[in-house]
């Protein structure tokens, strides 16, 4: 299986304190679910929601129109949450902000606006927007450092025309890398990165892919060998994700050999062990302890899930599985290895690898429900 199932959301106890339940009720209509709710898949998607617990706000049309984290804030916060949120839902919506937009398309402010209301609320795929924008600005507009940080913060696709414009005052640009802060650099090239490959897979368009890869191996320019790793898993994502085995396959067997399974599992304990005794090393740019077994077994579970009858294949997924097994001996991983098992047709190892995945499902409190109807499919080999 290639995502961890967790069970483990604890009730906060301000929604037992009924003054609070009253203040909720007399403006909102609550609905209390988890992370893995699949009818809210689209809605996560969307609005880039990433964390729970999380507070949302949505109108009955289900548009978000507030948001908060701060699932552990004492009931005086709590009671500010809901003022905000209360006032939020009489603003502008998204909808509405579209509606605006599209009756005169050449209003620049009727725009900018939409871009601003998606922004407020999370959503960060406004490359289409963004690239209107820009059309729509004169070329003095990009000697503007707030004007070019308004089309990077937006996410401009790789390459287009909001890209290139944005990039064309070297001075600016090196500037807003300097002064913005860590979080909001960051959050500049995730969002362009992630806009660039979300529309290379949308139109499955190599170029876009590329273009994608080769703007994180640019920020390893003093590191070829994790500039080129970084590379290779972006394009690996690419790939999977448009169903292009033939590539996929091809790129991850020599991939996964050479930064996955070279490294000694000993130096990956060492990494594991300081960053529990250094937090500061969990936050450095780099691959983490957990990226490695995380990242065998996603390729483990990919080869699995692409349906190979390919006996090498499957044999090499097998390895990667034990390995991530190995350095992180979690359900999951049990999982993809008895799922790889039943490939081969190895019956008995498969059901004696998923029986151990229930199990440890069992002993960390985790929801056991997909792992035993797997089991059940293994035994009765309708899998």
């Amino acid at each position: 299986m290639n995502s961890e199932n967790t069970n483990n959301e604890k009730e906060n106890p301000l929604f037992s304190d009924q003054e609070i339940i009253n203040k909720i009720n007399l403006h909102f209509v609550t609905y209390k679910t988890n992370y893995g709710d699949t009818t809210l898949k689209a809605i996560n998607e969307y609005y880039n929601i990433e964390n729970c617990p999380n507070y949302l706000f949505l109108h009955s049309n289900m548009e978000l129109f507030y948001r908060n984290l701060e699932v552990d804030a004492p009931k005086e916060r709590f009671e500010q949450i809901l003022n905000y949120a209360k006032e939020a839902s009489q603003q502008i919506t998204i909808k509405k902000a579209k509606e605006d937009y599209l009756k005169d398309t050449s209003d620049v402010t009727k725009l900018k606006q939409l871009i601003d209301v998606l922004k407020k609320q999370g959503v960060t795929n406004n490359a289409y927007y963004i690239e209107q924008y820009a059309k729509k600005l004169g070329p003095a507009s990009f000697d503007d450092y707030q004007t070019v940080l308004y089309i990077l913060e937006a996410g401009p696709t790789i390459n287009r025309i909001a890209y290139n414009k944005a990039f064309t005052n070297r001075t600016i640009i090196d500037s807003i890398f300097k002064k913005e802060s860590s979080q909001k650099r960051g959050l500049i090239l995730n969002v362009i990165a992630n806009n660039t490959m979300t529309n290379a897979i949308k139109t499955i368009c190599l170029a876009d892919a590329q273009n994608t890869a080769n703007f994180y191996k640019n920020q390893w320019k003093n590191n070829e060998y994790n500039g080129q790793k970084i590379y290779n898993e972006k394009m690996l994502f690419y790939y999977n994700a448009v169903k292009d085995t033939a590539n996929y396959f091809e790129i991850a067997t020599n991939h996964y050999d050479k930064y996955y399974m070279s490294i000694e599992i000993d130096s990956v304990r060492r990494l594991k062990l300081l960053e529990k005794t250094n937090s500061a090393l969990r936050f450095k740019p780099g691959w983490k302890a957990k990226s490695f077994p995380n990242g065998l077994n996603e390729a483990a579970w990919n080869f699995y899930s692409s349906g190979t009858r390919n006996q090498k294949r499957l044999l090499k997924a097998v390895k990667w599985s034990k390995r991530a097994i190995q350095l992180d001996p979690n359900a999951n991983n049990y999982d993809t290895l008895a799922h790889l098992f039943y490939s081969l047709k190895n019956f008995r190892r498969a059901i004696k690898a998923q029986e151990i995945a229930i199990n440890i499902a069992k002993t960390n409190g985790l929801s056991t429900k997909d792992y035993s109807e797997s089991l059940m499919k293994m035994k009765s080999k309708t899998l």
